[in-house]
């Protein structure tokens, strides 16, 4: 992907880089909203809400829209690596989020996070 952005254009205020979730390379709440798009699936773990409420300031939000394990799974990754809205909002609760806000399409969902 980033061959891919370097070709596109990258905007002079962006930085290109690869790190595992776990492992954020930013200060403790220095990050005001972090998004993640159709990748929840892939980080999904304790390790990585931990580190994600870490770098995300007080109240600072987080949104994941992935995958739906209630989809068809005719596109995107194999239903079995897919979590339900339901799995995602209670591992997020569990790592000490505020869910603000869930919702369902036929492939996909979206929550939107508070970090306390």
């Amino acid at each position: 992907m980033h061959d891919y952005y370097c070709e596109k254009g990258i905007p002079e205020n962006v930085d290109l880089l690869t790190t595992e979730v776990s492992d954020l390379p930013f200060d403790a709440g220095s990050v005001d909203a972090a998004f993640s798009t159709m990748t929840y699936h892939e980080f999904a773990s304790d390790d990585a809400l931990v580190e994600i409420d870490r770098v995300l300031a007080s109240e600072g939000q987080l949104v994941i829209v992935d995958w739906s394990a209630t989809g068809a799974g005719d596109v995107g990754p194999p239903l079995d690596e897919r979590f339900t809205v339901t799995e995602a909002a209670d591992a997020l609760s569990n790592a000490g989020f505020r869910i603000e806000h869930e919702a369902v399409r036929p492939e996909t969902f979206l929550l939107v996070a508070t970090a306390k």
